[in-house]
């Protein structure tokens, strides 16, 4: 699936992440050194974000979402669609989406709804609301977030790759810009990553480095031939931060210079549908830069989906991370 979204705008972007701090090597006594060691000299990541006692995806979501919306002054009431993308819910139904948006105030004359999506997601998402807002002609939430890290209880090198985070991103149409996209999925490979209900994740980390230094490295040189773009066209490339190793894989594939493609992971780990725009947060803060930048994401993962979004970001309305451990306490309503 390919195409162009006219007059969509990304207005502003806000990641949180928990306060909760974990260093990977703290792990060298449970699980054998050499193992973690070489772990984290391949993957990166040496520090990560978990939630405790209680907190969730949704509470950093909400966050997120509501230090943005203060940010933009936006009418709650004029919100046309707010999407969670997620795979970690509060329950099995309903959308937790809809939790988000009693707790942010947002009116009923909202679509609201949860997409199952992980690493791809935050593509995936931005892709849809700007579809929805091609029609309705407004403003749109879409909040990705996971809180996986410690949901399985099980201590294995590949959970010392998960980090829990949150993102809040507000959509507007009407300005005079332009989106490009393209996304795919390949459901043939769906036992690549994979979560049976109540046991832990399963994943092939050879073919999904295969995966990424293949399809999605053939992908991105494929985006830039069809849109004629070269790499001074691109400010910034924001990959999904599966780990350095992929991360710098593709990059050295692609042929894209290493100083224009950003990293996050080393400190927050693999944060699924997040990454994209923490790493947004983490380096295109308005601390940081200033201006409007053409951002080149990339996600990729789970399914087997990946997907591009190159466009014009403005940094101005781009926070620094916020580190939270607030828990909110609605739940007692689901206790019947």
């Amino acid at each position: 699936m390919k195409g162009e979204y006219s007059n969509i705008e990304i207005k502003g972007i806000v990641s949180a992440v928990p306060e909760n701090e974990v260093c990977n090597l703290d792990y060298i006594e449970k699980i054998e050194s050499r193992r973690i060691k070489k772990q984290v000299m391949l993957t990166g990541i040496e520090n990560r974000r978990v939630c405790i006692n209680g907190q969730k995806a949704s509470d950093l979501a909400t966050i997120a979402a509501d230090k943005l919306l203060n940010l933009l002054e936006w009418n709650r009431n004029e919100i046309d669609v707010l999407i969670f993308v997620t795979q970690s819910p509060e329950l099995s139904r309903p959308s937790t989406a809809f939790i988000i948006q009693q707790r942010l105030g947002i009116g009923k004359d909202c679509l609201v709804y949860d997409i199952n999506l992980g690493c791809s997601g935050y593509i995936g998402g931005i892709e849809t609301i700007a579809a929805i807002l091609s029609a309705t002609k407004g403003r749109g939430l879409l909040l990705v977030g996971e809180s996986n890290a410690l949901a399985s209880g099980d201590l294995s090198t590949s959970s010392l790759l998960e980090g829990d985070a949150a993102s809040a991103t507000a959509l507007e149409y009407g300005s005079q810009t332009s989106m490009l996209f393209r996304h795919y999925s390949d459901g043939t490979r769906a036992n690549y990553i994979y979560k049976p209900f109540d046991k832990p994740g399963v994943m092939d980390g050879n073919a999904v480095l295969l995966f990424g230094l293949n399809e999605v490295v053939d992908s991105v040189k494929q985006f830039h031939a069809d849109h004629h773009l070269s790499v001074s066209d691109v400010d910034y490339y924001i990959f999904h931060q599966a780990q350095k190793m992929i991360v710098e894989g593709v990059a050295q594939s692609a042929e894209l210079p290493g100083e224009k493609v950003l990293l996050s992971s080393g400190d927050y780990g693999n944060t699924s549908s997040a990454s994209i725009p923490l790493t947004a947060c983490l380096h295109l803060n308005h601390e940081k830069e200033t201006g409007k930048k053409k951002i080149f994401m990339c996600g990729f993962g789970i399914g087997l989906s990946w997907g591009i979004v190159y466009c014009e970001i403005d940094t101005r309305n781009i926070l620094p991370l916020v580190s939270s451990d607030y828990v909110f306490d609605d739940r007692d309503m689901f206790q019947k």
